[in-house]
């Protein structure tokens, strides 16, 4: 029954997106960027909702109160431990302001791509060596100047639950460049919805916002303090 369900959801998913998108994509071109994020907005709930009742699979946010906290006096970057495409969907309605972090190769999805690209996403080519790094942090610059926060997956790629992460060098320079504070984030979609896996199980995401990490910390200081706090919180969290 959880595979029926998870073909199901995948087959619905994919319709609703393709039309949706391409129903909407004269609004894309024709209004700002402001009205793009409130059809994607709009696109993630139902994605949510489809979750929840044909799958079975909800969420629960923690740590909001460190969200806030983080934002109080500007943008900031926030830094989310990376298990699933689901964190990608859930961003679009817990943050007002932002840009995401993203690899060169979905601005080339046919539709999508091209509402990724109105968003004014960070577009990092993972194959440019240090380069990359110049380009993400050129962009970010762009990005707190617009007010808008940073969203980030340190590990720049899905890993498995329970299994510690290898973060990045672009993270480090973020937060040496922009000089805001960084908001880690633990979650444990990966149980549920794994990488490449076919299969989505019932249950609750859990998904918390843990304390922020002021600016001004050394290089070393500082990725200590983002791994040990994501991953000690992704430990609590549970794997069932």
């Amino acid at each position: 029954m959880t595979l029926i369900r998870s073909v199901l959801f995948d087959l619905i998913f994919y319709v609703w997106t393709f039309f949706y998108l391409l129903i909407l994509a004269p609004i894309m071109f024709l209004f700002p960027r402001s009205v793009t994020m409130r059809i994607f907005t709009f696109w993630a709930k139902v994605n949510l909702m489809g979750l929840k009742h044909i799958i079975g699979l909800d969420y629960k946010i923690e740590g909001i109160e460190n969200l806030k906290a983080a934002t109080e006096q500007g943008p900031c970057i926030i830094a989310c431990k990376h298990q699933s495409a689901w964190e990608t969907i859930i961003f679009a309605i817990l943050l007002d302001k932002f840009q995401i972090v993203l690899k060169r190769q979905l601005m080339y999805v046919p539709l999508f791509g091209l509402y990724l690209r109105k968003l004014t996403s960070i577009v990092v080519d993972r194959d440019a060596g240090s380069q990359a790094i110049k380009q993400l942090v050129h962009q970010s610059r762009g990005a707190i100047k617009n007010d808008r926060s940073i969203l980030i997956f340190p590990e720049g790629t899905r890993g498995k639950p329970g299994e510690p992460g290898i973060y990045q060098p672009g993270i480090a320079a973020l937060y040496r460049d922009l000089n805001v504070p960084v908001l880690p984030v633990a979650l444990n979609s990966g149980v549920f919805w794994g990488r490449r896996s076919p299969i989505k199980k019932p249950g609750t995401i859990i998904l918390r916002f843990l304390r922020p990490i002021p600016p001004g910390l050394s290089r070393p200081d500082f990725i200590t303090r983002l791994e040990e706090s994501i991953e000690t919180a992704c430990k609590s969290l549970p794997l069932y």
